[in-house]
Formats: C-alpha cells, structure tokens, sequence
C-alpha cells in the first residue's frame, strides 16, 4: 500500500513538472559587416539577383564569413526592397536564415539599407537555435553592379535553457520507468 502511494505521489510530481512549459535562453549581440554585392540584371526592369560575400566580427560569437543570395527591386528611382537567405559561418558553427530589407539612394552610388534577418537554425554551437533575429544597417557604395557595404548589426539568438530541457526530459524517462512499476497488492490470500 505504501509502495503503492509512493508511486502516485512520484507519479504526479513528474507530471507537474512536466505541465511547466521549457523556457528559452536569448543571447543578445552586437556586431560589425563589411562585404561586396553584385547584382544580375533579370527579366524584369528594375528587379536584381544579388549576391552578397562577406565577414564581420561578433560581440558573442566572434568573427564569421556571409554570405547572402536573394533579389532586390527598385519600387522607385531612389528605393528599393530585398529579401533572400543567408548563411554566416563563425569557428564553432553556422548559423543560417531569411532576410529581408528595405533601402534608399543618398546620391551618386550611395544608399543607405537596413535588413533584417530571422535565424532558423544552425549547426555546432548554433544547432539548438529556435529562433531569433538580427537589424543590420549601413551604407552601400559603389559604381555599376558591384557595391560594397560597411554596417553594424544588433540582435539576438533563442534557443531552450539546457536546465528546463534536461528536466523534462528527466521527467519524461521517468514517467515510462513509472509505467512499468506494479503496485504492491498485499500478500496473496489462498485457500
């Protein structure tokens, strides 16, 4: 009977840890980007494939390579619109995602951009990423279709706390250990 109590009281502790949902971890950064564009004229007037090759430093994660694929459109002669996927690779990972943005011409060959990047995941130290995202601005200079870009850029990473992780996991394991358990009946009454 006793056994029989211990196990539901252990039972419903695992299950009241399990109602309490894992909480996410968000490392917050800063860095700097510098690179090249160049664009590819398509079909469409006023639309481009970009191509964008670069490296940076992070206040977390340390320096890292870009690189970037995706179009940019003129919606006027002066402002232009952008989206793609990126891939920045640091020493102990990669982290990678989508972009989008939006800038302005500040004169001949000069504009002023702002993108912003949404992570999606990684590998090695950036393999448990959920989430996160990164504002990046700067300038653009340049002639013809190959521009290049000097910015800064401020963001976050999410991704579950190890801790809360490990205890629902913990919780789990147990709750199949606990299945397997009979309770313990009294001896048997023979005739």
């Amino acid at each position: 009977m006793i056994r029989s109590l211990a196990v539901t009281l252990i039972a419903l502790v695992i299950l009241g840890g399990l109602a309490v949902p894992a909480q996410a971890d968000s490392t917050s950064s800063t860095g700097t980007l510098t690179g090249t564009s160049t664009l590819t004229p398509t079909a469409t007037l006023g639309v481009f494939d970009t191509s964008f090759s670069g490296s940076g430093v992070d206040s977390v994660s340390g320096p890292f390579t870009a690189t970037n694929m995706g179009t940019l459109e003129f919606t006027s002669l002066v402002t232009f619109i952008s989206s793609g996927t990126f891939v920045d690779v640091f020493p102990d990972g990669t982290l990678f995602g989508t972009f989008t943005g939006s800038g302005f011409d500040t004169g001949v060959g000069s504009a002023d951009i702002t993108n912003v990047a949404l992570f999606t995941g990684g590998t090695g130290i950036f393999a448990d990423v959920t989430g996160g995202e990164a504002t990046i601005t700067g300038t653009s200079t340049g002639t013809g279709l190959t521009l290049s870009f000097n910015g800064t850029s401020t963001g976050f990473v999410i991704s579950p706390e190890p801790s809360s992780l490990a205890l629902m996991l913990l919780g789990i394991g147990l709750m199949f250990v606990m299945a397997g358990c009979k309770p313990f009946r009294g001896p048997s009454k023979s005739a």
